[in-house]
């Protein structure tokens, strides 16, 4: 037997259930109607095709704005602006060994030690000799190594009192021998000589052109046998540089205006033109060598 259905309507109060009024509440809020007529565009961000999660996160960690970096502020220094020293100019160096050379000889000319003897000089013991060996014992000596031609901080015409002097400064380095050389390439080769007029030497001097007298033969040893000079050492050397037209320095001695000893002066560089023997007043056999001056230097005085 079915069960009769039966129908029941019930009423709501108003704004409740079914009883809904279709035109909205009684006093909306702005925002709320606003929001209602607003039509709103949401547009998705394009997704890069086949990007992964790890990926989407990666760049959701990124920053979203461009970094700008911090403006650096300036500073000031307090520290004292550095001055540099220069290292002296060959030239310099020169005068600084002639000026201390002065200095010691004249402390040790007026040293009556070094008069009377004392370590290994006797009374008789030259000062230059002893000035010397002080100067080299200080490190006073400049252009140490031998060398062809210009020799730095030297200039044309530059006087020396003594031979230990030439040395000290690297333009002549032997104290006693005239002729000074060097070995290249298992050849001797003349650097310079110290060429004298008068006082028993025979070396002659004419405008740019210089005769001098080789070494050798005791020429002008007083007390000793004279002997012919042969083609060895210095005489050798100047042959040498003859034939490979090398340059020689040549320091030319003089008597000093005072009759007390003799000045050396740097009269520049010279090419040996030509050498031949011939007999001395001993006698015996003398190499001579001819050699002139080459242009372009100063003006000799």
């Amino acid at each position: 037997m079915k069960r009769p259905m039966v129908y029941a309507i019930r009423d709501f109060p108003a704004g409740c259930g079914t009883n809904v009024p279709e035109k909205g509440f009684k006093n909306p809020r702005t925002s709320d109607v606003a929001f209602k007529n607003r039509s709103v565009n949401v547009v998705a961000s394009p997704k890069r095709i086949g990007a992964s999660l790890k990926e989407e996160k990666e760049e959701f960690k990124k920053p979203k704005h461009d970094h700008v970096p911090k403006p650096e502020l300036a500073t000031c220094s307090k520290e004292e602006p550095e001055f540099k020293i220069s290292d002296p100019t060959p030239r310099e160096k020169v005068l600084d060994v002639l000026r201390v050379f002065k200095q010691v000889y004249r402390q040790l000319d007026e040293d009556k030690q070094a008069r009377r003897g004392g370590d290994s000089f006797d009374a008789t013991a030259r000062i230059d000799l002893k000035t010397q060996a002080v100067l080299e014992k200080m490190g006073k000596r400049v252009n140490t190594y031998k060398k062809i031609g210009h020799v730095p901080g030297i200039q044309v015409g530059d006087e020396f009192q003594y031979k230990t002097e030439l040395r000290l400064v690297g333009l002549h380095s032997k104290t006693m021998g005239g002729i000074d050389y060097m070995k290249i390439g298992g050849v001797n080769f003349a650097t310079s000589i110290v060429a004298s007029e008068g006082y028993d030497y025979d070396d002659k001097f004419d405008a740019d052109v210089v005769t001098y007298t080789g070494e050798g033969g005791n020429v002008i040893c007083k007390g000793k046998k004279s002997e012919d000079q042969k083609m060895v050492k210095g005489n050798l050397a100047l042959a040498n540089s003859m034939r490979h037209k090398s340059e020689v320095r040549v320091i030319r001695g003089q008597e000093r205006l005072d009759k007390r000893g003799r000045r050396y002066v740097y009269d520049g560089l010279y090419l040996v033109d030509i050498y031949w023997l011939e007999k001395g007043d001993s006698g015996k056999s003398l190499y001579k060598f001819k050699l002139s001056r080459i242009p372009g230097q100063p003006p000799l005085t």
